[in-house]
Protein backbone atom coordinates (compact mmCIF):
# COMPACT_ATOMS: atom_id res chain seq x y z
CA UNK A 1 0.00 0.00 0.00
CA UNK A 2 1.36 3.51 -0.80
CA UNK A 3 2.83 5.32 2.10
CA UNK A 4 1.07 8.27 3.49
CA UNK A 5 2.91 11.66 3.77
CA UNK A 6 3.16 12.57 7.51
CA UNK A 7 0.70 14.91 9.33
CA UNK A 8 2.30 17.73 10.83
CA UNK A 9 1.88 17.83 14.45
CA UNK A 10 1.33 21.33 16.28
CA UNK A 11 4.51 21.42 17.82
CA UNK A 12 5.93 20.97 14.03
CA UNK A 13 4.24 23.76 12.99
CA UNK A 14 5.31 26.17 15.89
CA UNK A 15 9.24 25.16 15.36
CA UNK A 16 9.00 25.54 11.38
CA UNK A 17 7.55 29.24 12.19
CA UNK A 18 10.64 29.35 14.99
CA UNK A 19 13.16 28.75 12.35
CA UNK A 20 11.82 30.91 9.75
CA UNK A 21 11.50 33.52 12.04
CA UNK A 22 14.83 33.27 12.82
CA UNK A 23 15.94 32.47 9.58
CA UNK A 24 14.43 36.33 8.13
CA UNK A 25 15.57 38.01 11.30
CA UNK A 26 19.38 36.53 10.44
CA UNK A 27 18.88 37.98 7.03
CA UNK A 28 17.71 41.65 8.07
CA UNK A 29 21.04 41.39 10.54
CA UNK A 30 23.04 40.79 7.34
CA UNK A 31 21.49 43.01 5.32
CA UNK A 32 22.36 45.71 8.43
CA UNK A 33 25.75 44.80 8.64
CA UNK A 34 26.29 44.49 4.68
CA UNK A 35 24.90 48.61 4.56
CA UNK A 36 26.94 49.06 7.39
CA UNK A 37 30.04 47.56 5.35
CA UNK A 38 29.10 49.46 2.45
CA UNK A 39 29.00 52.74 3.95
CA UNK A 40 32.40 52.22 5.92
CA UNK A 41 33.59 51.50 2.62
CA UNK A 42 32.61 54.03 0.73
CA UNK A 43 33.87 56.27 4.21
CA UNK A 44 37.49 54.27 3.91
CA UNK A 45 37.06 55.16 0.26
CA UNK A 46 36.67 58.46 0.84
CA UNK A 47 39.28 59.04 3.11
CA UNK A 48 41.46 57.43 1.01
CA UNK A 49 40.76 59.88 -2.08
CA UNK A 50 40.05 63.20 -0.77
CA UNK A 51 42.50 63.44 2.68
CA UNK A 52 45.42 65.53 1.54
CA UNK A 53 47.50 63.50 2.77
CA UNK A 54 48.18 59.27 2.64
CA UNK A 55 47.20 57.06 5.29
CA UNK A 56 48.37 53.94 5.72
CA UNK A 57 48.98 50.41 8.06
CA UNK A 58 52.13 48.34 7.59
CA UNK A 59 52.71 45.25 9.34
CA UNK A 60 55.90 43.73 10.80
CA UNK A 61 56.42 40.07 11.42
CA UNK A 62 58.76 39.16 14.45
CA UNK A 63 62.06 39.12 12.17
CA UNK A 64 60.63 39.99 8.63
CA UNK A 65 60.42 43.19 6.19
CA UNK A 66 57.49 45.43 6.66
CA UNK A 67 54.55 44.59 4.74
CA UNK A 68 52.14 46.98 3.47
CA UNK A 69 48.22 45.99 4.54
CA UNK A 70 46.69 49.14 2.97
CA UNK A 71 47.79 52.43 1.68
CA UNK A 72 45.57 55.42 0.65
CA UNK A 73 45.00 56.25 -3.26
CA UNK A 74 46.89 59.96 -2.74
CA UNK A 75 49.84 58.21 -2.18
CA UNK A 76 50.61 57.59 -6.28
CA UNK A 77 49.96 61.78 -6.39
CA UNK A 78 52.03 62.47 -3.52
CA UNK A 79 55.16 60.48 -4.35
CA UNK A 80 54.42 60.30 -7.95
CA UNK A 81 54.59 56.94 -8.48
CA UNK A 82 53.24 54.48 -11.09
CA UNK A 83 50.81 52.48 -8.94
CA UNK A 84 49.35 51.06 -12.66
CA UNK A 85 52.58 49.41 -13.77
CA UNK A 86 54.23 48.47 -10.64
CA UNK A 87 51.55 48.76 -8.08
CA UNK A 88 51.77 50.23 -4.22
CA UNK A 89 54.15 48.72 -2.02
CA UNK A 90 55.87 49.83 0.67
CA UNK A 91 59.58 49.86 -0.64
CA UNK A 92 57.97 52.11 -3.39
CA UNK A 93 58.30 55.41 -2.03
CA UNK A 94 62.03 54.81 -0.57
CA UNK A 95 63.07 55.22 -4.45
CA UNK A 96 61.45 59.15 -3.73
CA UNK A 97 63.40 59.98 -0.64
CA UNK A 98 66.59 62.41 -0.38
CA UNK A 99 69.45 60.02 -0.22
CA UNK A 100 70.55 62.14 3.02
CA UNK A 101 67.11 61.36 4.73
CA UNK A 102 67.09 57.53 3.87
CA UNK A 103 69.02 56.13 6.73
CA UNK A 104 66.86 58.09 8.99
CA UNK A 105 64.12 57.34 7.71
CA UNK A 106 64.75 53.57 7.60
CA UNK A 107 65.80 53.42 11.08
CA UNK A 108 62.57 55.23 11.90
CA UNK A 109 60.83 52.35 10.84
CA UNK A 110 62.55 49.69 12.99
CA UNK A 111 61.62 52.63 15.87
CA UNK A 112 58.31 52.36 15.64
CA UNK A 113 57.91 48.84 15.81
CA UNK A 114 59.87 48.35 18.83
CA UNK A 115 57.78 50.93 20.37
CA UNK A 116 54.53 50.18 21.25
CA UNK A 117 51.85 52.58 21.70
CA UNK A 118 53.94 55.79 21.49
CA UNK A 119 53.00 58.35 18.96
CA UNK A 120 56.20 59.15 16.59
CA UNK A 121 56.38 62.13 14.62
CA UNK A 122 58.88 62.53 11.41
CA UNK A 123 59.77 64.65 8.71
CA UNK A 124 62.18 64.03 5.39
CA UNK A 125 62.68 64.97 2.18
CA UNK A 126 61.67 63.71 -1.00
CA UNK A 127 63.13 64.35 -4.56
CA UNK A 128 60.22 63.74 -6.88
CA UNK A 129 60.24 63.84 -10.89
CA UNK A 130 57.82 66.51 -11.66
CA UNK A 131 58.14 69.11 -8.27
CA UNK A 132 61.33 68.26 -7.77
CA UNK A 133 62.33 68.37 -4.05
CA UNK A 134 59.80 68.08 -0.99
CA UNK A 135 58.93 67.97 2.43
CA UNK A 136 56.89 65.38 4.02
CA UNK A 137 55.89 65.04 7.52
CA UNK A 138 53.77 62.39 9.84
CA UNK A 139 52.80 61.02 12.48
CA UNK A 140 52.94 56.84 13.59
CA UNK A 141 51.84 54.61 16.30
CA UNK A 142 52.92 50.96 16.45
CA UNK A 143 50.28 48.30 18.37
CA UNK A 144 50.76 44.17 18.61
CA UNK A 145 48.09 42.23 16.08
CA UNK A 146 47.90 38.19 15.33
CA UNK A 147 49.11 35.35 17.60
CA UNK A 148 52.77 35.37 15.84
CA UNK A 149 53.88 38.58 17.39
CA UNK A 150 53.55 40.79 14.54
CA UNK A 151 53.68 44.25 14.97
CA UNK A 152 51.39 46.71 13.10
CA UNK A 153 51.79 50.41 13.01
CA UNK A 154 49.00 53.22 11.35
CA UNK A 155 50.54 56.41 10.32
CA UNK A 156 49.38 59.51 8.15
CA UNK A 157 51.86 61.20 5.76
CA UNK A 158 51.39 64.74 4.04
CA UNK A 159 53.27 67.20 2.03
CA UNK A 160 54.20 70.05 4.07
CA UNK A 161 56.85 72.18 1.79
CA UNK A 162 54.18 75.55 1.41
CA UNK A 163 54.18 75.99 6.13
CA UNK A 164 57.78 75.02 5.77
CA UNK A 165 58.50 77.53 3.29
CA UNK A 166 56.09 79.50 4.64
CA UNK A 167 57.51 79.35 8.29
CA UNK A 168 61.03 80.03 6.77
CA UNK A 169 59.47 83.17 5.22
CA UNK A 170 58.26 84.56 8.52
CA UNK A 171 61.67 83.46 10.10
CA UNK A 172 63.78 85.46 7.21
CA UNK A 173 60.84 88.63 7.50
CA UNK A 174 61.63 88.91 11.23
CA UNK A 175 65.68 88.49 11.18
CA UNK A 176 65.32 90.95 7.72
CA UNK A 177 63.49 93.21 10.31
CA UNK A 178 66.02 92.59 13.71
CA UNK A 179 68.45 93.66 11.02
CA UNK A 180 66.59 96.82 9.38
CA UNK A 181 66.58 98.02 13.21
CA UNK A 182 70.28 97.58 13.79
CA UNK A 183 71.11 99.35 10.99
CA UNK A 184 68.92 102.02 12.15
CA UNK A 185 70.24 102.24 15.30
CA UNK A 186 73.70 102.21 13.73
CA UNK A 187 72.56 104.73 11.14
CA UNK A 188 70.97 106.73 13.87
CA UNK A 189 74.38 106.69 16.18
CA UNK A 190 76.58 107.39 13.14
CA UNK A 191 74.80 110.24 11.53
CA UNK A 192 74.67 111.66 14.94
CA UNK A 193 78.39 110.96 15.96
CA UNK A 194 79.62 112.62 12.44
CA UNK A 195 77.12 115.53 12.47
CA UNK A 196 78.34 117.07 16.01
CA UNK A 197 81.78 117.71 14.68
CA UNK A 198 80.51 118.69 11.34
CA UNK A 199 77.91 121.60 12.86
CA UNK A 200 81.14 122.99 14.68
CA UNK A 201 83.17 122.94 11.25
CA UNK A 202 80.32 124.13 9.16
CA UNK A 203 78.74 126.64 11.66
CA UNK A 204 81.69 128.57 12.52
CA UNK A 205 82.83 128.39 8.81
CA UNK A 206 79.74 129.81 8.05
CA UNK A 207 79.80 132.68 10.93
CA UNK A 208 83.51 133.61 10.03
CA UNK A 209 82.65 134.43 6.19
CA UNK A 210 79.35 136.89 7.71
CA UNK A 211 82.41 138.58 9.50
CA UNK A 212 83.08 141.82 7.91
CA UNK A 213 85.69 143.40 9.72
CA UNK A 214 88.97 143.72 8.73
CA UNK A 215 90.09 141.11 10.95
CA UNK A 216 90.26 138.57 7.88
CA UNK A 217 91.88 139.55 4.36
CA UNK A 218 90.33 137.89 0.99
CA UNK A 219 92.79 135.19 1.03
CA UNK A 220 91.54 133.97 4.71
CA UNK A 221 88.00 134.24 3.56
CA UNK A 222 89.20 131.68 0.57
CA UNK A 223 90.18 129.24 3.14
CA UNK A 224 87.20 129.51 5.14
CA UNK A 225 85.17 128.79 2.48
CA UNK A 226 86.88 125.92 1.54
CA UNK A 227 86.15 124.23 4.84
CA UNK A 228 82.72 124.93 4.40
CA UNK A 229 83.05 123.21 1.04
CA UNK A 230 84.71 119.72 2.23
CA UNK A 231 82.60 120.16 5.47
CA UNK A 232 79.40 120.67 3.09
CA UNK A 233 80.66 117.83 0.72
CA UNK A 234 81.16 115.67 3.84
CA UNK A 235 77.47 116.33 4.99
CA UNK A 236 76.35 115.62 1.87
CA UNK A 237 77.53 111.78 1.45
CA UNK A 238 76.30 111.12 4.78
CA UNK A 239 72.97 112.80 3.48
CA UNK A 240 72.96 110.12 0.58
CA UNK A 241 73.70 107.01 1.97
CA UNK A 242 71.17 107.80 5.02
CA UNK A 243 68.55 108.55 2.69
CA UNK A 244 69.46 105.48 0.49
CA UNK A 245 69.30 103.49 3.78
CA UNK A 246 65.54 104.66 4.69
CA UNK A 247 64.64 104.29 0.92
CA UNK A 248 66.05 100.55 0.92
CA UNK A 249 64.26 99.83 4.87
CA UNK A 250 60.68 101.66 3.13
CA UNK A 251 61.48 104.08 6.54
CA UNK A 252 61.33 106.77 4.23
CA UNK A 253 57.57 109.36 5.00
CA UNK A 254 56.66 111.23 1.91
CA UNK A 255 53.77 113.83 1.90
CA UNK A 256 51.91 113.31 -1.79
CA UNK A 257 50.10 116.29 -2.63
CA UNK A 258 49.61 118.18 -5.39
CA UNK A 259 52.95 120.12 -6.43
CA UNK A 260 52.89 123.36 -8.36
CA UNK A 261 56.46 122.22 -10.56
CA UNK A 262 57.24 125.62 -11.49
CA UNK A 263 57.75 126.75 -7.58
CA UNK A 264 59.78 123.62 -7.06
CA UNK A 265 61.80 124.51 -10.13
CA UNK A 266 62.57 127.62 -8.52
CA UNK A 267 63.65 126.49 -5.11
CA UNK A 268 65.45 123.99 -7.09
CA UNK A 269 67.36 126.75 -9.45
CA UNK A 270 68.40 128.74 -6.32
CA UNK A 271 70.10 125.65 -4.79
CA UNK A 272 71.98 125.46 -7.78
CA UNK A 273 72.67 128.76 -8.85
CA UNK A 274 75.95 129.39 -7.58
CA UNK A 275 77.12 125.97 -8.83
CA UNK A 276 76.36 127.66 -12.35
CA UNK A 277 77.77 130.89 -11.92
CA UNK A 278 80.88 129.23 -10.93
CA UNK A 279 81.01 126.58 -13.86
CA UNK A 280 79.92 129.03 -16.08
CA UNK A 281 76.71 127.36 -17.40
CA UNK A 282 74.04 129.23 -18.57
CA UNK A 283 70.72 127.45 -17.03
CA UNK A 284 67.70 128.23 -19.83
CA UNK A 285 64.50 127.91 -17.79
CA UNK A 286 62.01 129.27 -20.77
CA UNK A 287 60.49 125.40 -20.80
CA UNK A 288 58.69 125.90 -17.33
CA UNK A 289 56.80 129.00 -15.85
CA UNK A 290 53.02 127.79 -17.44
CA UNK A 291 52.20 126.24 -13.97
CA UNK A 292 52.06 122.76 -14.32
CA UNK A 293 50.41 120.55 -11.35
CA UNK A 294 51.88 117.16 -10.53
CA UNK A 295 51.00 114.88 -7.60
CA UNK A 296 54.58 114.44 -5.62
CA UNK A 297 56.25 114.95 -2.35
CA UNK A 298 57.78 118.64 -2.38
CA UNK A 299 60.58 118.12 -0.61
CA UNK A 300 61.75 114.83 -2.58
CA UNK A 301 60.80 116.60 -5.85
CA UNK A 302 63.00 119.41 -5.42
CA UNK A 303 65.50 116.65 -4.17
CA UNK A 304 65.15 114.88 -7.25
CA UNK A 305 65.74 118.48 -9.18
CA UNK A 306 68.72 119.57 -7.42
CA UNK A 307 70.33 116.04 -8.64
CA UNK A 308 69.85 116.10 -11.84
CA UNK A 309 70.22 120.11 -12.93
CA UNK A 310 73.86 119.70 -10.43
CA UNK A 311 74.99 116.55 -12.08
CA UNK A 312 73.95 118.61 -15.94
CA UNK A 313 75.99 121.85 -14.63
CA UNK A 314 78.57 119.42 -12.89
CA UNK A 315 79.24 117.22 -15.78
CA UNK A 316 78.70 119.81 -18.64
CA UNK A 317 81.80 121.99 -20.09
CA UNK A 318 82.64 125.55 -19.48
CA UNK A 319 80.18 128.02 -21.56
CA UNK A 320 77.64 125.20 -21.77
CA UNK A 321 74.00 125.22 -21.35
CA UNK A 322 71.34 123.23 -19.05
CA UNK A 323 67.78 123.42 -20.52
CA UNK A 324 64.55 122.86 -17.68
CA UNK A 325 61.33 122.26 -19.05
CA UNK A 326 57.41 120.86 -17.68
CA UNK A 327 55.07 120.23 -19.62
CA UNK A 328 51.54 118.08 -19.28
CA UNK A 329 50.74 115.21 -21.22
CA UNK A 330 47.23 113.49 -20.74
CA UNK A 331 47.25 112.26 -16.90
CA UNK A 332 50.91 112.99 -16.59
CA UNK A 333 53.63 115.79 -16.62
CA UNK A 334 56.75 115.25 -18.24
CA UNK A 335 59.67 117.18 -16.43
CA UNK A 336 62.81 117.40 -18.86
CA UNK A 337 67.07 117.97 -17.82
CA UNK A 338 69.19 118.38 -20.73
CA UNK A 339 72.53 119.16 -20.89
CA UNK A 340 75.07 120.43 -23.35
CA UNK A 341 77.94 118.37 -21.48
CA UNK A 342 79.77 115.28 -22.12
CA UNK A 343 77.40 112.46 -22.35
CA UNK A 344 77.51 108.97 -21.57
CA UNK A 345 78.22 106.10 -23.92
CA UNK A 346 75.33 102.69 -23.77
CA UNK A 347 77.76 100.82 -21.29
CA UNK A 348 77.76 103.82 -18.92
CA UNK A 349 73.71 104.01 -19.23
CA UNK A 350 73.70 100.38 -18.53
CA UNK A 351 75.41 100.89 -15.13
CA UNK A 352 73.49 104.51 -14.77
CA UNK A 353 72.07 103.26 -11.30
CA UNK A 354 73.98 101.04 -9.87
CA UNK A 355 74.80 102.09 -6.33
CA UNK A 356 78.10 103.51 -6.07
CA UNK A 357 79.23 103.25 -9.49
CA UNK A 358 80.51 106.84 -10.88
CA UNK A 359 80.75 105.25 -14.32
CA UNK A 360 84.23 105.43 -14.65
CA UNK A 361 84.96 109.57 -13.85
CA UNK A 362 86.23 108.77 -10.45
CA UNK A 363 89.62 110.30 -11.75
CA UNK A 364 87.86 113.18 -13.36
CA UNK A 365 88.10 115.38 -9.97
CA UNK A 366 84.18 116.06 -10.16
CA UNK A 367 83.18 115.44 -6.68
CA UNK A 368 80.32 112.76 -6.26
CA UNK A 369 79.25 109.57 -4.41
CA UNK A 370 77.98 107.34 -6.94
CA UNK A 371 74.55 107.29 -5.20
CA UNK A 372 72.86 110.30 -6.26
CA UNK A 373 70.97 109.05 -9.68
CA UNK A 374 70.40 105.49 -7.45
CA UNK A 375 68.31 107.96 -4.92
CA UNK A 376 66.40 109.97 -7.67
CA UNK A 377 65.31 106.51 -9.11
CA UNK A 378 63.99 105.53 -6.25
CA UNK A 379 62.24 108.40 -5.14
CA UNK A 380 60.63 108.90 -8.79
CA UNK A 381 59.64 105.11 -8.12
CA UNK A 382 58.02 105.75 -4.58
CA UNK A 383 56.10 109.21 -5.83
CA UNK A 384 54.64 106.69 -9.05
CA UNK A 385 56.90 108.39 -11.30
CA UNK A 386 59.21 106.74 -13.72
CA UNK A 387 62.50 108.49 -15.13
CA UNK A 388 64.36 107.31 -18.38
CA UNK A 389 67.68 109.02 -20.03
CA UNK A 390 69.08 109.82 -23.67
CA UNK A 391 72.60 110.25 -23.63
CA UNK A 392 75.27 109.99 -26.60
CA UNK A 393 78.71 110.77 -25.79
CA UNK A 394 80.12 113.50 -26.23
CA UNK A 395 77.03 115.51 -26.78
CA UNK A 396 74.92 115.24 -23.77
CA UNK A 397 72.01 113.77 -21.55
CA UNK A 398 68.39 114.12 -21.02
CA UNK A 399 66.61 113.15 -18.14
CA UNK A 400 63.54 112.75 -18.40
CA UNK A 401 60.61 112.36 -15.31
CA UNK A 402 57.07 111.20 -15.40
CA UNK A 403 55.01 111.83 -12.65
CA UNK A 404 50.79 111.87 -12.08
CA UNK A 405 49.52 114.84 -13.01
CA UNK A 406 46.87 116.72 -10.44
CA UNK A 407 43.99 117.96 -10.84
CA UNK A 408 43.60 120.67 -9.19
CA UNK A 409 45.75 123.56 -8.12
CA UNK A 410 47.70 122.94 -4.77
CA UNK A 411 46.36 124.40 -1.07
CA UNK A 412 47.72 128.17 0.06
CA UNK A 413 49.97 127.90 2.63
CA UNK A 414 48.82 129.75 5.94
CA UNK A 415 52.11 130.44 6.89
CA UNK A 416 52.99 134.19 8.18
CA UNK A 417 55.63 135.91 5.51
CA UNK A 418 58.45 137.33 7.98
CA UNK A 419 59.43 140.62 8.58
CA UNK A 420 63.01 141.30 8.04
CA UNK A 421 62.32 144.46 10.44
CA UNK A 422 59.94 143.91 13.05
CA UNK A 423 61.28 140.23 14.18
CA UNK A 424 64.54 141.42 14.46
CA UNK A 425 63.77 143.88 16.65
CA UNK A 426 61.56 142.69 19.10
CA UNK A 427 63.10 141.37 22.16
CA UNK A 428 63.27 137.63 22.79
CA UNK A 429 64.53 135.00 25.51
CA UNK A 430 65.14 131.76 24.13
CA UNK A 431 66.54 128.49 26.37
CA UNK A 432 68.64 126.50 24.62
CA UNK A 433 69.06 123.10 25.96
CA UNK A 434 72.27 121.28 24.85
CA UNK A 435 74.93 119.18 26.52
CA UNK A 436 77.72 120.15 24.10
CA UNK A 437 79.63 122.53 24.63
CA UNK A 438 81.03 123.34 21.11
CA UNK A 439 77.50 123.82 19.96
CA UNK A 440 76.45 126.06 22.62
CA UNK A 441 79.52 128.41 21.76
CA UNK A 442 78.32 128.00 18.09
CA UNK A 443 74.48 128.84 18.99
CA UNK A 444 75.46 131.72 20.77
CA UNK A 445 77.74 133.76 18.25
CA UNK A 446 74.23 132.79 16.21
CA UNK A 447 72.01 134.55 18.33
CA UNK A 448 74.48 137.66 18.81
CA UNK A 449 73.07 138.22 15.26
CA UNK A 450 69.79 139.02 16.17
CA UNK A 451 71.17 141.80 19.17
CA UNK A 452 67.22 142.46 20.75
CA UNK A 453 67.75 138.46 21.42
CA UNK A 454 68.88 136.51 24.92
CA UNK A 455 70.08 133.21 25.12
CA UNK A 456 69.85 131.28 28.83
CA UNK A 457 71.52 127.77 28.09
CA UNK A 458 70.95 124.45 30.12
CA UNK A 459 73.50 121.55 29.82
CA UNK A 460 70.99 118.61 30.73
CA UNK A 461 67.30 118.53 30.72
CA UNK A 462 66.73 118.67 34.72
CA UNK A 463 68.10 122.35 34.66
CA UNK A 464 65.93 122.85 31.26
CA UNK A 465 62.95 122.41 33.29
CA UNK A 466 64.08 124.55 36.61
CA UNK A 467 65.45 127.47 33.68
CA UNK A 468 62.24 127.16 31.56
CA UNK A 469 60.38 127.54 35.42
CA UNK A 470 61.69 130.37 36.75
CA UNK A 471 61.95 132.74 32.93
CA UNK A 472 59.59 131.59 30.64
CA UNK A 473 61.33 131.73 27.90
CA UNK A 474 59.79 132.59 24.44
CA UNK A 475 61.01 130.05 22.67
CA UNK A 476 63.05 127.03 23.70
CA UNK A 477 66.08 125.12 21.36
CA UNK A 478 66.32 121.48 22.60
CA UNK A 479 68.58 119.12 21.61
CA UNK A 480 67.25 115.50 21.54
CA UNK A 481 70.00 113.76 23.00
CA UNK A 482 70.97 116.06 27.06
CA UNK A 483 72.59 113.04 28.92
CA UNK A 484 69.91 112.90 31.90
CA UNK A 485 67.05 112.68 29.48
CA UNK A 486 66.18 113.19 25.65
CA UNK A 487 64.44 115.85 24.20
CA UNK A 488 61.06 113.69 24.15
CA UNK A 489 61.49 113.21 27.65
CA UNK A 490 61.90 117.11 28.41
CA UNK A 491 59.04 117.93 26.21
CA UNK A 492 56.73 115.89 28.02
CA UNK A 493 57.77 117.05 31.10
CA UNK A 494 56.86 120.69 29.92
CA UNK A 495 53.66 119.69 28.90
CA UNK A 496 52.61 118.32 32.53
CA UNK A 497 53.33 121.62 34.20
CA UNK A 498 50.92 124.87 33.31
CA UNK A 499 53.60 127.30 33.39
CA UNK A 500 55.53 125.47 30.51
CA UNK A 501 53.38 123.61 28.51
CA UNK A 502 52.49 126.57 26.12
CA UNK A 503 56.38 127.01 25.31
CA UNK A 504 57.25 126.92 22.00
CA UNK A 505 59.80 124.20 21.14
CA UNK A 506 62.59 123.44 18.20
CA UNK A 507 64.35 120.65 18.62
CA UNK A 508 68.08 121.06 16.87
CA UNK A 509 69.80 117.39 16.97
CA UNK A 510 72.07 115.47 14.95
CA UNK A 511 69.70 112.47 15.32
CA UNK A 512 68.41 112.83 11.74
CA UNK A 513 66.23 109.77 11.54
CA UNK A 514 63.14 109.74 10.33
CA UNK A 515 61.44 108.25 13.32
CA UNK A 516 62.92 110.37 16.04
CA UNK A 517 61.06 113.80 13.35
CA UNK A 518 58.09 112.00 13.79
CA UNK A 519 58.22 111.71 17.44
CA UNK A 520 59.22 115.14 17.61
CA UNK A 521 56.43 116.68 15.46
CA UNK A 522 54.03 114.17 17.60
CA UNK A 523 55.30 115.73 21.30
CA UNK A 524 54.96 119.47 19.87
CA UNK A 525 57.89 120.75 18.66
CA UNK A 526 57.36 123.26 15.85
CA UNK A 527 60.50 122.65 13.89
CA UNK A 528 62.76 119.78 13.50
CA UNK A 529 66.41 121.04 12.40
CA UNK A 530 69.30 118.82 11.83
CA UNK A 531 73.05 119.58 12.76
CA UNK A 532 75.29 120.51 11.31
CA UNK A 533 72.64 123.91 11.41
CA UNK A 534 72.63 126.10 8.70
CA UNK A 535 73.17 129.78 10.20
CA UNK A 536 70.93 132.04 8.24
CA UNK A 537 68.18 128.56 8.03
CA UNK A 538 68.37 128.83 12.33
CA UNK A 539 67.79 132.17 12.48
CA UNK A 540 64.50 131.78 10.15
CA UNK A 541 63.24 129.05 11.47
CA UNK A 542 63.88 131.28 15.00
CA UNK A 543 62.21 133.96 13.99
CA UNK A 544 59.21 131.74 12.93
CA UNK A 545 58.46 130.09 15.92
CA UNK A 546 58.69 132.74 18.09
CA UNK A 547 55.32 134.74 19.20
CA UNK A 548 54.23 137.13 17.43
CA UNK A 549 52.11 138.47 21.10
CA UNK A 550 55.78 138.99 22.41
CA UNK A 551 57.37 141.82 24.03
CA UNK A 552 57.03 145.22 22.24
CA UNK A 553 60.62 146.56 21.45
CA UNK A 554 62.34 149.01 23.75
CA UNK A 555 61.62 152.25 23.03
CA UNK A 556 63.93 155.13 21.40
Amino acid sequence: MDASPPTPTPDGDDALAALQQELAQTRAQLAKAEKRLKAREGLLAGLSQHVPGVLFKVVVPPGGEAQLHYISERAAELYELDAQATGLDWSAHYHRIHPDDLPLVQQLSREIADQEGKLQQFEYRTILPKKGQRWMAGQAMAAREGPDGSTAWYGYTQDVTEQKLYAQALIDARTADQANHAKSEFLSRMSHELRTPLNAIIGFAQLLQMDRSSVFGDEHRRRVNLIEKAGQHLLSMLGDVLDLSRIEAGDLPLSIESQDVDLVADDALSMVGALARHSQIRIDTHGVGSHVYALADRVRLRQVLVNLLSNAIKYNRAGGTVQLRARRAGSEVLIEVQDSGIGMSPEQQAQLFQPFNRLGVEQSGIEGTGIGLVIVHKLVSLMGGRIEVESQAGEGSCFRITLPAADSEPEVTDQIPLSDGDLFARPATILYAEDNEVNVALVHQVIKLRPHWRLLVAMNGKRALEVARRHRPDLMLIDMHLGDMTGLDLATALDAEDATRDIPRVALSADAMPDRIHAARAHGFKAYLTKPLDVMALLRCLEEALPLDGPAPPSS
